[in-house]
């Protein structure tokens, strides 16, 4: 049977279907998988399968999806969210009208068909690595996909207090081991420029080991 669940923020997809699982007497001993991943950070529909429906799992891989998102600009991390560890911090343009047409013209860059390589902390990725005892990023494999649409939808700015008290709210919702302290600790030090860090600091440029100013810029899009 197929099941229409919906992930919250914070769970992992297996603690989803556990979660499920328990308040429905009837899937005690069925196999059961997810059809398709959301990150722990992402809430929404995730679907699964019980059954003799398990066996249909690459049906519902190819399906389109439809993602609403926030990006952060001025920072990069190991794993591309706010999860990973910060690996990079630089000023960006503060006309907001010069920052919103680049944005445009990367996103249009984006829609259409492409290839794109697997994050490193993938769950492909991983176990690739695991393999492989090691993995670089350009060993990584790569599958096709097609962006049909993103839409823009505005720029918003948050002072380094305003964004470390989202980061703090989303980050504390994720169960887990995901490096939660660390990557907390991580972001305290660069946006309040308070308390200790478990990064090298030799790692990170001038530029990283200053207070970030308050000039923080977010977007959200629509991605199919």
């Amino acid at each position: 049977m197929i099941y229409n669940l919906y992930k919250q923020r914070g769970e992992t997809p297996l603690e989803c279907i556990q979660r499920f699982a328990k308040s429905k007497l009837g899937l005690k001993g069925e196999k059961m998988t997810y059809l398709g991943r959301l990150d722990p950070m992402a809430e929404g529909v995730l679907l699964m399968a019980s059954g003799e429906d398990v066996q249909r799992k690459e049906e519902f891989l190819s399906l389109d999806k439809e993602y609403d998102f926030v990006s952060i600009f001025g920072f990069s991390t190991d794993t591309y969210d706010i999860l990973g560890r910060i690996m990079r911090v630089e000023k960006i343009a503060e006309d907001p009208i010069s920052l919103e047409n680049q944005i445009r013209r990367v996103v249009s860059v984006y829609e259409g068909e492409r290839e794109q390589k697997y994050p490193l902390y993938s769950s492909k990725g991983l176990a690739l690595k695991k393999q492989n005892n090691s993995l670089a990023e350009d060993e990584l494999p790569s599958k096709k996909i097609t962006i049909h649409k993103i839409n823009f939808h505005g720029l918003d700015a948050l002072s380094n207090q305003e964004l470390f008290g989202r980061l703090l709210m989303d980050i504390s919702k994720v169960s887990g081991d995901f490096r939660q302290h660390e990557i907390l600790v991580l972001w305290k030090e660069i946006l309040l420029g308070s308390g200790s860090s478990h990064f090298n600091k030799k790692e990170i440029s001038e530029k990283e080991n200053q207070k970030y100013s308050d000039s923080v810029i977010v977007f959200g899009m629509i991605q199919k």
